[in-house]
């Protein structure tokens, strides 16, 4: 319900932007790079974070990019063991971790476009490959005379998966000077077999 509220959001604001602007850009093509460090907000994977790099070729107030990212996501629970017959519990700590590569193409458009500031509208597809290291079951021994686990053995199944689907989001970057500026980004994906991220991050921006 979340992501599908903040997607509505970003494609109402995306809207208004584009009825709205009246950028004057340059007929120059202009060429960007960024390098990004991201939080994921959803619960896919139970959070997570993405390193992003992504070019971009942009001509007065659209231009097009691709990017590259990876993905990585750590958590960690437990699980309860119950012995009836001793009226104990015994909690079995265990970890979960997915890593993915993505890439994407990416269309934007420029509503705003100021020497210190820009704003910047993307849409794209997305293609990601996805590793998923899930808990799966535990077994164990317990030795009724010393109330102690003799044995505790985890058992985890590696998921592979691939996910394609759309991406929308927004870059504001500011520019500290002609060349470098400190970028803002969001990004909501919803992809294909499970893949719905919600990003927030910032990075660098490299006017090349």
């Amino acid at each position: 319900m979340r992501i599908k509220l903040l997607r509505l959001t970003f494609l109402i604001f995306q809207t208004f932007c584009i009825s709205t602007f009246v950028a004057k850009g340059q007929d120059t093509i202009q060429y960007s790079f960024s390098f990004n460090y991201y939080k994921d907000l959803s619960d896919t994977f139970n959070g997570g974070t993405l390193l992003s790099g992504e070019f971009t070729l942009s001509k007065s107030w659209y231009g097009v990019g691709i990017s590259f990212g990876h993905f990585q996501s750590h958590s960690a629970t437990t699980y309860q063991i119950v012995i009836e017959e001793d009226n104990q519990t015994f909690d079995v700590p265990f970890d979960e971790l997915a890593i993915m590569k993505t890439g994407s193409i990416l269309g934007l458009i420029t509503p705003i476009q100021k020497s210190w500031l820009q704003f910047d509208i993307l849409f794209g597809l997305v293609l990601s490959k996805s590793e998923n290291l899930c808990f799966k079951s535990i077994s164990y021994t317990y030795d009724l005379d010393d109330k102690i686990l003799t044995s505790v053995e985890k058992d985890y199944q590696l998921v592979e998966r691939t996910h394609f689907g759309y991406q929308t989001g927004v870059n504001v970057t500011f520019y500290a000077s002609k060349k470098i500026g400190l970028q803002l980004n969001a990004r909501i994906q919803d992809l294909s077999n499970g893949g719905t991220f919600f990003f927030v991050g910032t990075g660098l921006c490299f006017r090349l």
